[in-house]
């Protein structure tokens, strides 16, 4: 691993553990027998990735879902159901990153929108003391809501190499899915797939001897 100068880490189920089926379920909770019909709405709607993208402010976001439900549903139970999916990130992965930065240049490249985005900043003040997770444990983050890109476009990587002046053949990005790790390489960088079943102080052994 000499020539690797860079690590750029996903976020969600690589550093930060997740629940992913949860909000579906708390929306099931709060629909019943509604709960198909305007799932299925929604899904046709585009409104997920739109608002992954900033292609809708939160208030927007929190609406349609509200309204796409017979009667609509609570704007405070939505965003509940929402940001139902967090569970936490274990200390020692912080230490982990510190580590790692002692001999790369570490990053964060995730998928992410404004709510889950403010929640997961609250939850670093709250649980861990954290007013400054992102510069103290990150030489950037990248988040698909601000760049208005997404993970598996090729075009979010090309701007991660750009903007950071990465070289890629020096770069390894670590993600949980499979779509997001070929479109990395497929851009010249070295992919890395967390699995379930291997934490990430395990995959990244390697890189911390």
């Amino acid at each position: 691993m000499s020539a690797i100068q860079n690590i750029i880490f996903d976020f969600g189920n690589v550093l930060f553990d997740l629940d992913l089926e949860a909000t579906n379920r708390h929306m099931e909770r709060l629909l019943g027998d509604r709960y198909a019909a305007t799932r299925d709405k929604l899904l046709t709607s585009d409104v997920f990735r739109l608002y992954e993208v900033g292609g809708l402010s939160t208030e927007e976001f929190v609406d349609t879902l509200c309204r796409a439900a017979e009667p609509p549903l609570r704007s405070e139970d939505v965003v509940a159901a929402w940001n139902s999916i967090f569970i936490g990130m274990p200390p020692e992965r912080f230490e982990m990153l510190l580590r790692l930065r002692r001999r790369y240049n570490v990053f964060l490249l995730s998928n992410i929108n404004d709510l889950h985005a403010n929640w997961i900043d609250a939850y670093m003040a709250r649980e861990h003391g954290l007013s400054d997770f992102q510069t103290r444990y990150f030489d950037a983050v990248y988040y698909s809501h601000l760049l208005r890109l997404r993970k598996p476009d090729r075009d979010i990587y090309e701007y991660v190499l750009a903007d950071a002046e990465l070289v890629p053949e020096q770069t390894v990005f670590i993600d949980d899915l499979t779509p997001n790790i070929e479109a990395a390489r497929q851009a010249g960088i070295t992919g890395i797939l967390k699995t379930p079943d291997v934490d990430i102080m395990v995959l990244m052994e390697d890189f911390l001897v």
